[in-house]
């Protein structure tokens, strides 16, 4: 009797596998990193104003609701900022044969960054600093495995 052996073409390379699972360990530090203050500025509580930090979270959460479009938006640029790398995080996990792990990186990479420097009017706090740093080294990442995956359909097709 005949032995079937199933081949799998789409096989992940080491070097693939690799900045596979950097990714995800860079956007697992981007999820531990959103306590963090992303920016700093003024604040008004209970008719008070003063300076206080804003992480992630209080850009989506606000403390007395939301009273003018402009909260509204800052709500969805803290969505955007909790959202993405989670999303991102899981893509990096689970898909190991596609490249949309890497296309969806580098749109979250880049949508971070643009929200962090020109989203809401404040100064740029420690946790924004280190995220955009996070963000420029996965956006290189990226570029790598999205070399790496290249290379690799290009020799499998030869």
């Amino acid at each position: 009797m005949a032995k079937y052996v199933v081949v799998e073409e789409n096989v992940e390379s080491k070097s693939e596998k690799r900045v596979r699972i950097f990714l995800a360990v860079l956007f697992f530090i981007q999820i531990i990193l959103l306590p963090l203050p992303l920016m700093q500025g003024t604040v008004v509580i209970d008719g008070v104003e003063g300076v206080g930090h804003r992480t992630a979270l209080n850009l989506l959460f606000q403390y007395n609701g939301f009273n003018s479009f402009s909260e509204v938006m800052v709500a969805i640029y803290g969505a955007i900022l909790i959202i993405m790398p989670i999303v991102s995080f899981f893509f990096c996990i689970l898909d190991k044969r596609s490249i949309k792990k890497y296309i969806v990186s580098g749109i979250t990479c880049v949508l971070c960054a643009v929200i962090i420097c020109f989203g809401p009017k404040d100064s740029i706090a420690i946790g924004g600093v280190l995220t955009l740093i996070l963000n420029v080294l996965t956006l290189f990442m990226t570029s790598q495995g999205f070399q790496a995956t290249r290379m690799r359909e290009r020799e499998s097709g030869k």
